[in-house]
């Protein structure tokens, strides 16, 4: 086939890729690890990751015992629909701190079991025409646990690969729920 010959091939090449991903699966695994000794549940709700932190989760054993499910909210009808106000994000903007936090309270309260809630929302790449308050490479997580709620405005420079600014974020995101939980 000549996709696996292209993949065995290719691997070579991308060894500091495979580095990168062995080293945010070690912050998952310390991420799991300690919601699994807190006996606490996370969830989150994701858009512009595209549910890359519940990827990661679910990538280490024993994540079911942590995460019983995550929301990808690309849109602004979808973030709507899952729980976050549309006067909110029509007075804040749907790239804000305010909805960013709503996203996680929002995952909180629609989750079966959840005590930790991240919410992340940005763009990447392009300005977003549909959004106002849309700029290239700022994000928004908040993260919270609790009466507790953390959140971060993260500026990338954009000259990285999408996927390599993801990653970025979500290690932010990871980092921002060891702080809140221990």
């Amino acid at each position: 086939m000549r996709t696996v010959k292209f993949l065995k091939s290719g691997l070579k090449n991308w060894g500091w890729l495979v580095s990168e991903f062995k080293e945010i699966l070690k912050l998952a695994k310390i991420v799991v690890d300690t919601l699994l000794e807190k006996k606490l549940f996370i969830t989150t709700v994701e858009s512009c990751t595209g549910g890359g932190m519940a990827n990661y989760i679910t990538n280490i054993s024993g994540a079911s015992d942590v995460i019983k499910g995550a929301a990808v909210t690309y849109s602004n009808d979808e973030k709507i629909s899952f729980g976050v106000s549309e006067t909110l994000i029509k007075q804040f903007d749907v790239y804000s701190e305010e909805t960013a936090i709503a996203m996680a309270k929002a995952g909180i309260l629609k989750s079966v079991r959840a005590e930790v809630g991240v919410g992340i929302t940005g763009s990447f790449t392009r300005v977003d025409e549909n959004n106002t308050g849309s700029e290239v490479g700022v994000i928004y997580i908040a993260v919270i646990y609790g009466d507790r709620v953390l959140s971060k405005k993260v500026c990338l420079a954009g000259k990285d690969e999408r996927w390599v600014d993801k990653d970025k974020v979500i290690v932010d995101a990871f980092n921002m729920v060891l702080e809140i939980i221990e």
